[in-house]
């Protein structure tokens, strides 16, 4: 073990200075490094790079054995201040997931990312109420989680890991990882890795008592009590939290989806976009942070409340498809886009001329439409953003694309109010909607019947930032065929 911690001791700046001095190794020295290691707290203002070399450190043998211990050691001090508080819960079971011996290094290096946002979220909001809200604390900083998530993967070192991985889209392995790994979070599994950290802990700690003064010694045994205290009451009290956690993984999973698909977007018989990249979500929140547009609403008002149950009719598209875990569909969840009780099922004539906004990156034959009168009410992106309730981070706009019914039967569509819409990285930013819009199934469109892209006259900035579009093609019909 003195070689593996050695090893650890090179990767820490805090490795004390009476131990990598000596040519004796002043033992002592060596104990008190172990055990300040293992009081570390979680650093709640961590910057970018804090938390990414972090997360490639604790891939080193030992190193990441000592992080484990340490992440473990503080939700129990905070479960011992705090026994009923369900987010010091939720964050003891996502640093036992992380704990899962099914975890490649990789993966739970990018797993730790993402779990260390929720963890935050869950012991800064940590609250005693209903499984609702918990759900509700893990999601508060899943979009930080992808941000550094992507720094993360963007290290050189990490990409000759991918290269050598042959993950060609990592996001897309992550999410398969992720869904293993949902399916495995049982209580049972949970309790294991929890009496492995604890068997780990143990052997920590006997380094402290062999090594260090009476006084460490003492504090050691202290210690073990408060984390065996806790683990005395974790198999009732995980239990309550389990269903949460998952439904969160499930969230993850799907979130990972939507980034495979805007990195790596691959169609066939599509135009290459040159991956027009879109602000994303954090970085929007950012920008408004800094300089609300004002398009946007910082408010607890909700002016058009979001449908809350998808409208049924035959032969209309259905707003709710069911669809199997890691797969998706374009209209899953679309009824919420609408304003509650104001959803209709028409049928739009043959000849009618249907109009579309889109950036060099959307596709042209997707859910949201509008008629022509809606599209001339448009003056300017600000209308379009603010009463089509369209955040920056999933469209960029500039161009339009129309579509014209063809001749027959005619267009079965769902016509209504756009509900307002509350940002997912912070909801106290909304959208106000207000806007007809029309939501259709894209397999019920023709190629044939689409028209030219024009232009909006609008550019394709959000937020006044330069655009570089070299390469990028514009005024480009990108009609994805469905797989």
């Amino acid at each position: 073990m003195q070689d593996e911690f050695e090893n650890a001791l090179a990767w820490f700046r805090a490795a004390p200075a009476r131990w990598v001095d000596s040519a004796e190794r002043n033992l002592e020295a060596g104990a008190e490094w172990v055990w300040g290691v293992i009081q570390g707290d979680f650093n709640e203002d961590a910057s970018t790079a804090q938390t990414i070399t972090g997360t490639v450190i604790s891939m080193i043998p030992f190193v990441d054995q000592l992080c484990d211990v340490r992440d473990m050691v503080a939700c129990c001090k905070r479960i011992h201040r705090d026994a009923d508080n369900t987010g010091n819960w939720i964050a003891l079971t996502l640093t036992l997931i992380g704990l899962f011996p099914t975890l490649g290094s990789l993966v739970k290096g990018c797993g730790k990312i993402l779990f260390a946002y929720a963890r935050k979220a869950a012991l800064k909001g940590g609250t005693k109420a209903a499984e609702i809200a918990a759900i509700k604390v893990l999601n508060e900083n899943l979009e930080k989680g992808i941000a550094k998530l992507n720094a993360f993967l963007d290290r050189p070192e990490v990409r000759k890991t991918l290269k050598a991985l042959h993950w060609d889209n990592p996001y897309k392995h992550l999410a398969e990882q992720i869904r293993a790994l949902r399916a495995q979070v049982t209580v049972g599994k949970l309790l294991s890795a929890f009496d492995k950290a604890i068997a780990a802990l143990k052997e920590l700690l006997e380094i402290v008592q062999k090594w260090g003064g009476t006084g460490l010694g003492k504090q050691a045994v202290a210690l073990f009590e408060l984390v065996n205290g806790v683990r005395k009451k974790a198999d009732a009290m995980l239990g309550k939290v389990l269903k949460p956690v998952q439904d969160w993984l499930d969230r993850i999973a799907r979130r990972l989806d939507i980034e495979a698909d805007n990195q790596y977007r691959a169609y066939t018989k599509a135009a290459n976009v040159h991956r027009f990249t879109r602000p994303k979500a954090e970085a929007e929140i950012a920008a408004f942070e800094k300089e609300k547009p004002k398009w946007v609403d910082k408010t607890k008002r909700v002016a058009h409340e979001p449908a809350q149950n998808a409208p049924v009719k035959n032969g209309w598209p259905d707003l709710d498809p069911k669809v199997k875990p890691g797969e998706k569909h374009p209209l899953a969840e679309a009824y919420k886009t609408f304003e509650e009780d104001t959803i209709k099922p028409v049928t739009i004539p043959p000849g009618e001329t249907l109009y579309r906004v889109v950036d060099p990156g959307s596709g042209d034959n997707s859910i949201c439409w509008m008629r022509k009168a809606e599209f001339d009410k448009l003056k300017s992106k600000d209308d379009w953003r603010r009463k089509f309730a369209v955040w920056a981070s999933w469209n960029s706009n500039g161009e339009f694309v129309t579509y014209t019914v063809p001749p027959g039967k005619g267009l079965n569509v769902w016509e209504g109010v756009v509900g307002t819409q509350r940002h997912e990285a912070n909801d106290a930013y909304k959208l106000e909607g207000g806007a007809i819009q029309l939501v259709l199934d894209p397999s019920d469109l023709k190629k044939e019947f689409l028209g030219k892209r024009r232009s909006t006259n609008w550019g394709y900035s959000s937020f006044g930032e330069t655009m570089d579009l070299t390469g990028v093609p514009v005024l480009t019909n990108n009609w994805f065929e469905k797989k």
